[in-house]
């Protein structure tokens, strides 16, 4: 049985609003991973801001510690130097240990002010690290919290397209197979809008003006129209007019 042009309109019309929600759905399905990964990366700039201050910190702590080692090492050599004292027979001998000692001395006084410089800087950055580490356990919260509810967002979202791509394909098998051919075509070549409203005698896809005759047929709604311009389907629907203030 053959449906009447009125009726094959009316499904064109359904049809163009359910694709209108599958690309919204597809777009969001697209855009919500995106949206996960701005905020992944958000959180991964902070984990390095993070793992730089550990580093800075360990750094720190190693040359702390080769200063310690510096330092001990000159005072063992400077109190090996000063054992000679007792043995020593001439007064040259007695002058070139003193000279050595006194030149250790200055050495470890050298190290002595570069290990007091690290320690003091050691020590804002041991007070700088666990703020920075808890901002950063903060925001990985927060991000296993969003993703956890974009996640179900994605899931909702497939399952609603997955219903209206059912309806879709029981709105399609009901339309005249060429018909359908054609809503495809401008579909596709039109940005995804096949079917659009006429208002007043403007097409609302490409906002030109239509012949006056197929302004009445469009009105008429007993045949399927397309705009001479841009071949959309062409619907009529009564706007009604703004309320005009008293």
């Amino acid at each position: 049985m053959s449906v009447s042009p009125k009726l094959q309109l009316q499904q064109l019309i359904v049809l163009q609003s359910l694709d209108d929600e599958i690309a919204d759905h597809r777009k969001l399905l697209a855009d919500i991973p995106l949206q996960i990964d701005v905020r992944c990366a958000e959180l991964k700039e902070k984990e390095k801001i993070l793992s730089n201050a550990k580093e800075e910190l360990d750094a720190l702590q190693k040359k702390n510690k080769d200063f310690e080692l510096e330092v001990q090492g000159e005072n063992d050599h400077m109190a090996k130097a000063k054992t000679k004292l007792p043995a020593v027979k001439t007064n040259r001998e007695y002058t070139a240990i003193l000279s050595e000692v006194e030149a250790i001395k200055e050495k470890v006084s050298g190290l002595e002010d570069k290990e007091l410089e690290i320690m003091e800087i050691l020590e804002e950055k041991q007070k700088e690290v666990p703020g920075i580490e808890k901002k950063c356990n903060e925001e990985d919260a927060r991000f296993q919290e969003y993703k956890a509810k974009k996640d179900t967002e994605l899931d909702r979202i497939k399952q609603e397209l997955g219903v209206l791509v059912a309806k879709r394909e029981n709105v399609s098998g009901q339309l005249d197979r060429v018909i359908m051919q054609r809503y495809e075509k401008v579909a596709g070549s039109r940005d995804g809008r096949a079917v659009v409203m006429l208002q007043g005698s403007i097409c609302q896809g490409c906002f030109q003006q239509i012949l006056p005759q197929m302004v009445i047929d469009v009105k008429i709604g007993e045949s399927i129209q397309q705009c001479s311009n841009c071949i959309r389907f062409l619907y009529w629907e009564e706007v009604p007019e703004a309320a005009t203030p008293k």
